[in-house]
């Protein structure tokens, strides 16, 4: 379209130079093919700009895609891990405490079975919405996987954590999700101990989340 519009152009002015004003053509080609030529490398090279930068933007949103859950839009089970083990050596080093907290769904399957998966689906989103809205904004949350959400809490010591997540999960409680109506969470907390690395620090946050789980979900244990 641009070719052509710059082509009806160059034959615009051939003519009014060569027809209108009585300009010789051996005249008229240094002064017209010279502005075509040149109109036509200002356009490729506008092109390759615009070609550039919409390449870097559609690297930067695939960059993006790959560091988020695609459902949810929280930060993925990678980015969750790499803050972790970032905000571990930050807790060793500097001596502050840090805690963590797994959000488990109760009875999601079951929701899954009578709704459907497209409505189990929104109940992970206005959750995840839930999550980040009520949490601080030192706090990370993130989707661990199916119905499970992993919260990290830096420069938070347990108590402090039990109390944060308590409120959460009263405000979880109180929402109706349609249309599903009420849903509950079970969360387990613990904080960062002497000698904690990843792997044990998420597997006893994950003990008391399933201990919770066993005393009658939409609960929240610590220890």
């Amino acid at each position: 379209m641009v070719l052509a519009c710059i082509g009806v152009t160059f034959v615009a002015s051939y003519i009014h130079h060569r027809v209108i004003l009585g300009i010789p053509q051996t005249e008229l080609s240094q002064y017209v093919v010279p502005f075509f030529v040149g109109s036509l490398f200002g356009l490729l090279i506008s092109h390759l700009i615009r070609l550039h930068r919409a390449l870097k933007q559609k690297e930067k949103e695939l960059k993006e895609l790959a560091l988020r859950d695609p459902l949810t839009g929280l930060p993925n089970r990678r980015i969750l891990m790499d803050f972790l083990g970032f905000e571990i050596n930050r807790a060793n080093r500097k001596g502050t405490p840090l805690s963590i907290a797994f959000v488990d769904i109760d009875d999601f399957k079951q929701i899954n079975d009578t709704y459907g998966h497209l409505v189990g689906d929104r109940v992970l989103k206005a959750l995840s919405g839930i999550l980040k809205k009520n949490l601080r904004s030192t706090d990370l949350v993130g989707r661990y996987g199916g119905e499970e959400f992993l919260i990290i809490m830096p420069e938070t010591d347990l108590k402090t954590a039990v109390k944060v997540m308590e409120r959460l999960r009263k405000r979880i409680e109180e929402t109706h999700f349609e249309p599903v109506g009420r849903v509950s969470v079970s969360i387990g907390i613990t904080e960062l101990r002497a000698g904690d690395d990843m792997n044990s620090v998420l597997g006893r946050a994950d003990e008391k989340l399933y201990q919770a789980k066993r005393e009658g979900k939409n609960r929240v244990l610590a220890g």
